[in-house]
C-alpha cells in the first residue's frame, strides 16, 4: 500500500513540488530574517556559538521556521527521493530507498532537538552531533539515488519517443 502510494506519478509529482516550494520558503525565510541556520551543524561548541550570536528575534524566527517549515521538509523531498528510488529501481528500489527511510526520522529528530536549543535547553545536544551527520548523509545518497532515478525515466522516455518514430 506505502509502495503503490509513493511510486504513484501523482504523488512523485506533488512531493518534488512541495519539496521545491519548501526549499524556496527555507530561502526567503532565511534572508528576511538574517538567519545563520544551525541545521546542518552538528559540532555542539559551534552550535552554541551560531546560538549564541543570534537576536531574540533571529532565535525567534529560525524556531518558527524549523516548526513551520522543516517538520514538512523531510517529508516532502522523503516522499520524493523514495518514490522516484522505488518506482525506477525495480526489485533493486525497496534497498536503494533506504537512505530516503533513514533521513525523514533523522531529520524530525534534529528538528526536535533543534526546537528544545532555540529555547534555551541544550540538553539534547549531544543527540543532534549524531542525528545531524545521518541526516547530512543520508540526504546526500537519497538525493543522488533520486537524480540517477530521474536520468533513467528521462533516458526512457527518450528512447521510447525515438523508438516510435
Amino acid at each position: 500500500m506505502m509502495k503503490a502510494l509513493l511510486t504513484d506519478g501523482r504523488t512523485i509529482v506533488w512531493s518534488g513540488l512541495a519539496f521545491l516550494a519548501l526549499t524556496i520558503g527555507f530561502g526567503v525565510w532565511i534572508q528576511q530574517y538574517d538567519l545563520q541556520i544551525i541545521d546542518e551543524i552538528s559540532d555542539p561548541d559551534q552550535i552554541r556559538t551560531v546560538v549564541a550570536a543570534m537576536t531574540p528575534e533571529q532565535m525567534s524566527a529560525h524556531w518558527w521556521m524549523t516548526l513551520v517549515l522543516d517538520y514538512f521538509y523531510p517529508l516532502a523531498y522523503g516522499a520524493f527521493f523514495a518514490g522516484l528510488a522505488l518506482r525506477y529501481f525495480g526489485a533493486a528500489g525497496v534497498w536503494v530507498a533506504i537512505p530516503s527511510m533513514i533521513v525523514v526520522p533523522a531529520d524530525i529528530i534534529e528538528n526536535t532537538i533543534q526546537l528544545f536549543i532555540l529555547s534555551g535547553d541544550f540538553s539534547l545536544i549531544g543527540v543532534k552531533a549524531i542525528a545531524t551527520p545521518i541526516k547530512l548523509v543520508s540526504f546526500i545518497v537519497a538525493a543522488l539515488i533520486a537524480l540517477g532515478a530521474l536520468l533513467f525515466a528521462l533516458y526512457r522516455r527518450l528512447t521510447s519517443r525515438s523508438n516510435e518514430t
